[in-house]
């Protein structure tokens, strides 16, 4: 018998698995493709995902005339150098399009290629960065602040409003956590927040730097700032302001951004990067800690994402936004349309692919009447089960008390919300799946007359 003697303390916490891990175990042991839709786990849209062209890349890759050298060898923990190069080289097209009047400053900033995705190198800052109080946006990234907490540190949640997480409260935080003597060992916030996909404006970006730039002479400790962004290149709203970066605002060399691949190329690249300011001590730390997590990414697939990028990169960027601004407003459309009497608000549909609701007195919770129907675990048998061979459909989502910190402002309002997902399904299925939520709705408001 193991005793709990044997583990660390984030080892001890780890033996419990996090929500995210029970969901992604659930969907990959119970979901039936093409029967079941899944607007809950966060896969992107396999026709979005560039095979044939990756197919030809590695055939290209691979000709002995024309292959890189240690192809299928060891790489370097800073990453390729032609990946990095094709990075730069995109920043750039995509700024020069977006007509920002700002280039990307790669003169004095540096990019390094994380061993495994975006999720690796926030593992990394978990690990190198010293233990205290992160404070981050509620509705927050689970994932991430789920594994600061089994790290030990604590998290500060502020709300948000509709152009990013609220200044007041933000100045607010800083405030009574100096005055309680608590350490900060950081601010992250994701441009495109997951999941209520709100986009922090330009305005609330340069708010945020000086914000802390004003704090940090206050208190004449620099606070690492870093911005999340997983999802800023899929604003597919042509009306929201083009993007800047938030380094073009960062005057005390403390703010860091943090980029992937995942979606708008492919999830199993796992090629996510940062991007610091150069000679950043903190950078030299997370250099290490991807040699000594797993020396670099696999080379061939820094390879294959250089030339993707390089072969299709603004075209499939235009293609991907295309997709999901279709199905974000399909999908918001539907639910206002035939669910509008019982939601309290929505917010996404303009970037990333995620609508985050908030329902008027339904319960979302794992076990709440309407979770259990969407699973077909009601316990109602015509409602559960197959009837005169017809199949029915389950669907997956995410319950919102998964979203927000059980700690903050919102732990209460987070028991009738949810994120939905439209990257992964086809329009059919999501509009398919907005009539089983009525279904499922009317059901429980019969039973409750």
């Amino acid at each position: 018998m193991i005793e709990n003697g044997i583990f660390s303390e984030y080892g001890l916490k780890s033996s419990q698995p996090s929500p995210v891990n029970q969901m992604m175990s659930q969907f990959a042991q119970d979901f039936r493709p093409g029967i079941d839709i899944n607007l809950g786990v966060g896969y992107v849209n396999e026709d979005t995902i560039p095979y044939n062209e990756f197919a030809d890349i590695v055939r290209e890759l691979v000709n002995k005339e024309n292959r890189p050298s240690n192809l299928l060898n060891y790489g370097g923990p800073e990453g390729s150098k032609r990946l990095i190069d094709s990075l730069k080289e995109f920043y750039n097209i995509l700024y020069k399009n977006g007509k920002t009047g700002f280039v990307p400053d790669f003169e004095n900033r540096e990019v390094v290629i994380g061993v495994s995705g975006a999720t690796s190198i926030l593992t990394g800052l978990a690990n190198i960065l010293k233990k205290g109080v992160v404070i981050s946006t509620d509705p927050l990234y689970y994932i991430f602040t789920s594994t600061l907490e089994r790290y030990n540190f604590e998290i500060a949640p502020i709300e948000e409003d509709d152009e990013g997480p609220r200044i007041d409260i933000l100045e607010q935080t800083l405030e009574s956590l100096h005055k309680a003597g608590k350490y900060i060992s950081c601010c992250y916030f994701v441009t495109v927040n997951n999941p209520t996909c709100v986009v922090v404006s330009n305005y609330r970006r340069k708010q945020i730097v000086e914000c802390l730039e004003t704090w940090a002479k206050k208190i004449d400790t620099k606070i690492p700032l870093f911005f999340d962004l997983a999802y800023e290149w899929l604003i597919h709203d042509t009306q929201l302001p083009y993007p800047v970066l938030p380094s073009m605002f960062d005057n005390c060399e403390s703010v860091y951004e943090i980029g992937t691949l995942s979606k708008v190329f492919a999830p199993a690249l796992r090629v996510g990067y940062i991007i610091s300011p150069k000679n950043s001590a903190l950078l030299k730390s997370l250099i290490q800690w991807n040699s000594d997590v797993g020396f670099s990414a696999p080379l061939i697939t820094q390879e294959i994402s250089a030339e993707l990028i390089r072969k299709v990169g603004l075209k499939q960027f235009e293609f991907v936004n295309t997709g999901y601004r279709e199905r974000g407003t399909l999908l918001k459309d539907k639910f206002n349309q035939k669910m509008g009497q019982y939601i309290e608000s929505i917010t996404g549909g303009s970037a990333g692919f995620y609508l985050y609701l908030t329902l008027k007195g339904i319960p979302t919770f794992p076990d709440s009447d309407l979770f259990m129907l969407l699973s077909r675990k009601s316990g109602i048998k015509d409602w559960d089960y197959n009837v005169d061979n017809i199949v029915n459909k389950r669907v997956v989502y995410l319950p919102g008390i998964y979203c927000v910190h059980p700690q903050g402002t919102l732990s209460e309002a987070g028991k009738y919300q949810l994120r939905v997902s439209y990257g992964y399904e086809n329009i059919g299925a999501l509009l398919q799946a907005v009539d089983i939520f009525v279904k499922a709705i009317g059901l429980i408001k019969r039973q409750k007359v």
